[in-house]
């Protein structure tokens, strides 16, 4: 199978990350500069949902569009991470050249506090043409925000290799035919990435899970969001003490 790929919808949520979109969004025109260099025919769209910010988040976010076209920033006030994806998506297919439904294109997925690899889209690409319908990738928490030994119990549990068994909000990618026909991302406050694959893969659509899209995201022990990330790295850390939780499973975007 060889399908072709028109254009790749890039979707960030973002509340309150004005320490790190900057990063964030570099990232992501590293690996925008890079499929360019290879697959010239390729439109890339990148929306950055602000949801609720209230600090120079939007500021950064629109100064970076402003340089660098095929940005758009949209503020919203949902305070929910499934809606503003949802969002997101159904805005930016708009900005996509005669996308209609999502043939032939390809929605990418990650985080404000999460910086992609070069070959992130690159890879997308390969995976749609390949017969793909969907994606999940990996993702480290940054070690320059955890102590040693944090990391080091994180890495012992997390499954890093093909066919894992990981989502990731923040490293995630869809065909945009297949996240149309199956109703999208729901606008749920946690797990919406976990819940929109579930229905992929419940529909009969092909997910691979691969470790060769791997992505740094935030290290923090205090998220954004409820039952996220940094709430997981948190139960770690608890750990060193008798009362702590025990460790949620795997298949959490953990």
């Amino acid at each position: 199978m060889n399908r072709k790929l028109r254009g790749i919808l890039v979707v960030i949520p973002a509340h309150n990350e004005q320490g790190s979109i900057l990063d964030c969004l570099n990232a992501v025109e590293r690996s925008r500069k890079m499929l360019k260099s290879t697959h010239a025919g390729i439109a890339v769209r990148i929306v950055v949902v602000l949801d609720s910010c209230n600090d120079a988040t939007a500021r950064h976010a629109n100064n970076f569009a402003n340089t660098h076209p095929g940005y758009s920033v949209l503020n919203v006030y949902f305070s929910n991470v499934g809606e503003s994806r949802a969002f997101g998506v159904s805005q930016g297919i708009k900005r996509l050249p005669a996308a209609r439904r999502g043939a032939g294109y390809w929605i990418a997925c990650t985080d404000a506090d999460t910086k992609v690899p070069g070959q992130w889209l690159g890879e997308f690409v390969s995976a749609y043409q390949n017969g793909a319908d969907a994606v999940t990738g990996t993702v480290e928490p940054d070690r320059s925000e955890l102590p040693t030994r944090l990391y080091r119990r994180w890495r012992k549990r997390y499954t890093l290799a093909p066919r894992h068994r990981h989502i990731h909000g923040a490293n995630l990618g869809i065909s945009a035919e297949t996240y149309f026909r199956i109703g999208g991302f729901r606008p749920l406050a946690t797990h919406e990435d976990v819940e929109l694959v579930s229905r992929i893969r419940r529909s009969g659509y092909r997910v691979d899970a691969t470790d060769r899209l791997h992505a740094i995201t935030s290290g923090r022990l205090q998220g954004r969001v409820n039952s996220g990330f940094a709430d997981y790295l948190s139960a770690l850390a608890d750990e060193d003490h008798p009362a702590a939780p025990s460790s949620p499973g795997a298949i959490r975007t953990i």
